[in-house]
């Protein structure tokens, strides 16, 4: 990633292309409001009607242009502004008893490597304490013999890792402990303590470097995966670096000479006692039959933060085990309370600073209203494959629409990991009834997005959402077109059915123009997905002639591609990634449909589309056969229109054809890959085939008679 820029050159580029985009599309409006004109007066009905047609349809497409383009002039603006809190203020959370936080990381049937890295990371975020569950949602009795194994051996992470940490713990603490005792007896010698607290930070350094070692293990360094890589680099090198710095400040103001107030060493003793205190635990809901077993993170998340702060015993009622509210004296375990809760998917990681600059963000007398806290996600660097490495480019780069967001307002709630104020989510509750059990909601489960309809929960009880304006949680993305086919059809689907809440929240608040700054934003977050998708299937589908030869159509689109690849490259891409993330988004055009066809399906039914969660498994995810059928017909398509617009002299619909047919060629040959594609497509039919080749024949078995009278029948399946 590229820091160091210009950002208020950076902002002068993003003002610059708005103006650009918006000459071009004054000159295209001029353009069709013409056309339209002169279809009427000439009695021209169809290009009339195009006309109506296509004209809001370009200026929704640029309407979503042009607030990409303002979101990236707000970014620039709040990193010019921003100023990151100082180690001395960060430190201050050490004075006394600092806010209690509970980080929850929610998983399902992940490896165990990957949580392993998760929670390690979460163990070294610096906080004075911190609980740290793994809220594990695998099946609790596993029926395969390979998901018991993986089950029982995921159980086991949490008490493995807290015998790892409570040794140094055990060991920091006694040093506090000393110090204390020495303060009593007024037994503080200056430069003394100032040694030995430099000593202790070279003590913690070489812990977490061994650490490192030993997660390496005999492997090379470079042959290691690319999030491990970062793992060793970023999690647990680089705070060895901060350590050993601060070490060797501490040993310059003794040289020095500086002048110590006993504030200052008893803050830093502190701090070395909190490095390694952590409580780790593990919750699995499904373990209890009054619990929310709904297929979904959010109701996961949601059964863990109704039991915090409360007493509970295990009761079996009717064969099945309850979870039961009770005294403190009667319980069989109690769940600490929480100020805060964070929530970190189980594939990501966070920096060892994460934990306390948010909240020291949250603490601050202005902030009282701040619910969520986040640092929207990036994703590992550093990929070779090329799909994961273009998919991670196009997140990447959308970190700086969503610190836009902020600036102008308009937050959304990002689930793969978030600081949630307690008495906020509680401000959100809501209660229904499941299998004739009353469970709790906090994050809503009504969409498979189910933050961003939270978002507007918050909002509406008048609670503000914050990105950080700094990198500070990284993620892993999907490494073959399979699993990310799932993860985009569900980010794809949801946000037309979130709209009503969103228009009944406008509609109560006061009317200014900062609400309608803040509408602009969301209305397009929430809807730009399906209109978009449904304008793209409308230009595809329908001949448009006259209304779109003009050429300020495609210049209009010009500004926004540099400023993309502009921003691809100040993200730490390449100019030339262009290529590639055009290349995916036309992959992902059916995808996209698939999600938005999902979302109208629950529009009409009324019935929850189930959540489908990202694969995280070693080896590929095969794709669907439809989808892989869909994206040789639409090679196949563009091959054909290119083919016959050249023998037709149709020489800018032959340019449009070449270049999607490049596009597609390159993400069939590069992404999803050409054999890939077609066993998938093979193993998909064969699949179908099978499955109604097979039919259940009842053969009457004449020879046997029950006793009852009735004949026996045995049932056969056959071919």
């Amino acid at each position: 990633m590229r820091e160091n820029l210009n950002n208020k050159r950076e902002e002068l580029f993003a003002k610059a292309s708005i103006f650009f985009t918006l000459v071009c599309l004054g000159g295209l409006l001029h353009f069709e409001l013409s056309s339209i004109h002169s279809s009427y007066i000439s009695g021209n009905t169809r290009l009339f009607i195009e006309g109506l047609i296509f004209t809001p349809a370009i200026l929704f497409t640029a309407y979503s242009s042009v607030l990409y383009q303002i979101c990236l002039v707000g970014y620039y603006k709040r990193k010019q502004l921003h100023v990151p809190a100082s180690r001395e203020v960060l430190n201050d959370i050490y004075r006394g008893n600092a806010p209690s936080l509970s980080v929850l990381v929610p998983s399902y049937k992940e490896e165990r490597r990957i949580i392993w890295q998760t929670l390690v990371s979460v163990a070294l975020a610096e906080y004075p304490q911190k609980n740290v569950v793994l809220l594990i949602d695998d099946p609790y009795h596993a029926k395969a013999l390979e998901d018991m194994i993986k089950i029982e051996d995921t159980r086991l992470i949490p008490g493995e890792l807290q015998a790892l940490f409570d040794k140094p713990a055990a060991r920091f603490n006694q040093e506090l402990q000393d110090f204390q005792a020495r303060q009593v007896e007024n037994n503080i010698h200056y430069g003394i303590e100032l040694n030995r607290i430099s000593m202790l930070y070279e003590e913690i350094a070489g812990w977490v470097e061994n650490l490192a070692e030993e997660f390496k293990g005999s492997e090379e360094f470079a042959n290691l995966p690319h999030s491990e890589r970062f793992f060793v680099e970023r999690i647990l090198l680089q705070p060895v670096a901060s350590h050993r710095q601060t070490a060797n400040e501490l040993r310059a103001m003794l040289a020095e000479g500086d002048n110590i107030d006993q504030g200052f060493i008893e803050r830093h003793y502190a701090r070395i006692a909190g490095m390694f205190k952590v409580n780790f635990s593990s919750f699995e809901r499904k373990k209890y039959a009054n619990l929310s077993h709904e297929a979904n993170k959010a109701m996961n998340l949601n059964a863990y933060i109704d039991v915090i702060g409360k007493s509970w015993k295990e009761v079996e009622i009717g064969g099945q085990l309850h979870l039961v509210q009770t005294s403190p004296e009667q319980a069989d375990f109690t769940i600490p309370a929480a100020d805060y809760v964070n929530t970190i998917d189980a594939d990501s990681v966070m920096l060892s600073d994460y934990l306390i600059r948010m909240i020291e963000m949250m603490q601050r007398p202005e902030n009282s209203r701040l619910a969520v806290i986040q640092s929207s996600v990036s994703s590992f660097p550093g990929s070779d494959k090329e799909i994961e490495r273009i998919a991670s480019a196009g997140i990447d780069v959308q970190f700086r629409t969503h610190q836009g967001y902020t600036y102008w307002n308009a937050t959304f709630w990002v689930g793969a990991n978030a600081m949630l104020r307690y008495i906020a989510l509680q401000d959100i509750k809501e209660t229904r009834i499941e299998e004739g059990h009353e469970v709790a909601i906090y994050i809503q489960d009504r969409t498979v997005i189910e933050d961003t309809e939270s978002t507007i929960d918050l909002v509406e009880k008048g609670w503000k959402l914050y990105n950080y304006p700094e990198r500070m949680s990284f993620s892993a993305m999907p490494p073959d077109f399979g699993s990310l086919l799932i993860q985009r059809r569900r980010w794809s689907n949801g946000g037309l059915i979130i709209l009503p809440k969103l228009f009944k929240y406008i509609a109560k608040s006061p009317k200014n123009l900062n609400l309608l700054k803040e509408f602009s934003m969301r209305f397009n977050y929430l809807a730009a997905t399906t209109i978009g998708t449904l304008i793209s299937i409308m230009f595809i589908t329908y001949p448009f002639s006259e209304v779109c030869s003009t050429i300020w159509l495609p210049l209009s689109a010009v500004p926004l591609l540099l400023l993309y690849a502009r921003d691809l490259k100040n993200t730490g891409y390449k100019y030339s990634d262009l290529f590639g993330i055009c290349s995916l988004n036309l992959m992902l055009f059916p995808v996209a449909i698939g999600g938005v066809t999902k979302q109208f399906q629950q529009m009409l039914t009324g019935k929850k589309i189930p959540f489908g969660r990202t694969p995280k498994i070693t080896g590929r995810t095969a794709a669907p056969a439809i989808y892989c059928l869909i994206e040789v017909a639409i090679f196949v398509t563009c091959s054909s229109s290119l083919i016959y617009s050249l023998m037709q002299q149709n020489w800018s619909k032959a340019a449009f054809a070449m270049i999607n047919t490049i596009f597609i060629a390159y993400a069939l040959v590069r992404f999803i890959g050409v054999k890939e594609t077609f066993q998938d497509m093979f193993a998909g039919v064969t699949t179908y085939w099978k499955s109604i080749s097979y039919r259940a024949e009842i053969i009457p078995i004449s020879a046997i008679r029950r006793k009852s009278g009735r004949e026996a029948v045995a049932v056969r399946v056959s071919a």
